[in-house]
């Protein structure tokens, strides 16, 4: 009686264990199908904030894949998911939508990889012990060692990819500035030349022996400037021009 008890329960153990394994496989297959599809969702995306919305999602659901990973023999699945992460976290960064495609194209790429290698790390770990401890043992350990250090060079390579893309992003985001203020700036001067010629042509038609000019004092580096500190310039100076308007109107009065 007692041999058929034991026997139940060491049968119970092994069905637990197995779905537990089987549980955890299919976490990571779930959240890796997650990534795939919010992936594909993203590049076609017609806006910044659609493509932005899916990549949050895929950061998310790569997070608990490097989660289920952490503690496995899958290194390579788990370097290349976070290769995926880091594209997910320049993508939620971007300022257009060229730019976010791009770096869920190049995660896109990886996709596969992942399933690949994480599919053959689980199938192959039941034997994983058996062929290290045989005579070719050293030279299996050896093999897997090399993958391995290519795998951190491949990561390398591709995160200093997505380092110089931050910084060639960051660069078209410094011109799209300058090149602002400076429209701001010529269309602001268009604008004092306009009151300051406006102004003038009212002087003149009140008979008035005086002009109008655009000589406030006050001076501005638009190199170094801030944009706040550009509006406030041109706002002072027309205050400035129309002040000076209004007395030679008043001095013309009298």
């Amino acid at each position: 009686m007692k041999k058929n008890y034991f026997t139940i329960l060491l049968c119970i153990i092994a069905l637990q264990l197995t779905h537990a394994k089987n549980y955890v496989t299919g976490d990571v297959h779930t959240n890796l199908g997650i990534v795939s599809k919010n992936l594909t969702a993203g590049i076609e995306s017609y806006n910044l904030a659609g493509l932005q919305y899916h990549a949050d999602l895929c950061k998310k659901a790569i997070e608990n894949v490097k989660t289920s990973l952490q503690d496995s023999d899958c290194t390579k699945a788990l370097d290349l998911s976070r290769s995926i992460s880091t594209y997910m976290d320049t993508a939620l960064l971007a300022d257009d939508l060229a730019s976010g495609r791009t770096y869920l194209q190049m995660a896109e790429k990886l996709i596969l990889d992942i399933f690949y290698e994480y599919d053959v790390c689980t199938s192959s770990e039941t034997t994983a012990t058996t062929d290290v401890t045989t005579d070719n043992g050293g030279s299996a350990l050896s093999q897997l060692e090399q993958q391995q250090a290519q795998l951190k060079q491949q990561q390398a390579a591709l995160e200093q990819q997505a380092n110089a893309l931050k910084q060639q992003l960051a660069d078209q985001k410094a011109k799209k500035a300058q090149l602002e203020k400076e429209q701001f700036i010529i269309k602001q001067n268009q604008a004092i030349a306009n009151n300051v010629s406006s102004y003038n042509n009212l002087l003149q038609s009140c008979n008035c022996n005086t002009t109008v000019n655009d000589n406030t004092g006050s001076t501005m580096d638009a190199t170094t400037a801030t944009m706040p500190e550009i509006k406030s310039y041109y706002l002072e100076k027309a205050v400035k021009i129309t002040q000076q308007y209004l007395e030679k109107l008043k001095t013309c009065k009298q």
